[in-house]
């Protein structure tokens, strides 16, 4: 199997979100972190860019049209070429949609808005565990 990073990567994220100023945020503060982003608008893209992209961890939002984020995870948890992917879900709407992200096999889960420096280490912590799945 070939390693899913790179030498001087921290990890390959996608974000799924629809409110374009959020996504747009999370991804260029990944990127200043040292993690490789790719966004998309949807669950529905965010699930064919996944397909394509094997990332190390998906950070999607729970409310969005169409596919949402649970729903999204749902089927990421049912793919075979994913099941080493990471899920992180992040919600404005508390503590019950967080708790029902994680029973549906999210990783970790977080409210909005949160305290980036612990989003990051919350981030850090699930790609490294991804990285041990893959070279372990």
């Amino acid at each position: 199997m070939k390693q899913a990073v790179k030498n001087g990567r921290r990890g390959k994220i996608l974000v799924v979100e629809d409110n374009v100023d959020s996504r747009d945020l999370l991804a260029k503060l990944l990127g200043m972190s040292g993690y490789e982003v790719s966004a998309a608008s949807d669950g529905e893209s965010g699930y064919a860019a996944a397909l394509t992209e094997v990332p190390d961890l998906i950070i999607t939002d729970i409310n969005m049209p169409g596919m949402d984020g649970i729903a999204l995870l749902r089927k990421v948890r049912l793919e075979r070429l994913l099941t080493r992917t990471a899920v992180l879900v992040v919600t404005a709407f508390g503590g019950e949609a967080a708790r029902e992200a994680v029973e549906a096999g999210a990783d970790a889960a977080t409210a909005k808005p949160f305290d980036f420096n612990h989003f990051v280490e919350t981030v850090r912590s699930l790609v490294f565990m991804r990285r041990n799945l893959v070279n372990g």
